[in-house]
C-alpha cells in the first residue's frame, strides 16, 4: 500500500526532508586568513569532499576552525615583520652597494622583504693550473 496515498505534494517533498540527523564528515569547510591590500585579515572559505581533497588543502594552509585559521595568518604576519625588520638592522652593516641593491629590491615590490633575492652572478674566468 503507499504511504502517500492523501499527501499533497508539498507534504510528501516535506516527507522526504524530514529525515532524523546523521554524522557525515564531508563535505566538510576549511578556512583560510589572508591579508588584503588593506591590511586586513579576511577569512576565506573552501569546502571539501574527502579526507584526499582535505589533506591536500591542509597542505596549502587551510584550517578547520575559523579562529585558528586568523591566529595563524596573524603569526605569519607577524613573522614577515620580525623578518623584515632584522634584514633592516643587517643592511647597517653592509657595503654601500649591498645597500643600493637591497633598496632597489625594496623599491620594486609593496610588500615587506624578509630577505633580499639573490642575483645571479657570473662565475669568474680564472686560469686552470
Amino acid at each position: 500500500m503507499d504511504e502517500d496515498l492523501g499527501l499533497s505534494d508539498r507534504d510528501k517533498e516535506l516527507k522526504k526532508w524530514n529525515a532524523p540527523y546523521v554524522y557525515r564528515e564531508f563535505p566538510k569547510m576549511l578556512f583560510r586568513g589572508t591579508t588584503s591590500t588593506a591590511g586586513r585579515i579576511e577569512m576565506e572559505q573552501r569546502i571539501v569532499a574527502s579526507v584526499g581533497e582535505e589533506v591536500a588543502a591542509e597542505a596549502n594552509g587551510w584550517l578547520p576552525h575559523p579562529q585558528r585559521a586568523l591566529e595563524a595568518e596573524d603569526a605569519r604576519q607577524g613573522a614577515v615583520g620580525i623578518a623584515a625588520a632584522e634584514r633592516a638592522w643587517t643592511e647597517r652593516h653592509m657595503s654601500a652597494s649591498a645597500q643600493d641593491e637591497a633598496a632597489a629590491a625594496e623599491a620594486a615590490t609593496s610588500r615587506q622583504l624578509g630577505e633580499i633575492p639573490e642575483r645571479p652572478r657570473r662565475p669568474s674566468r680564472r686560469r686552470l693550473e
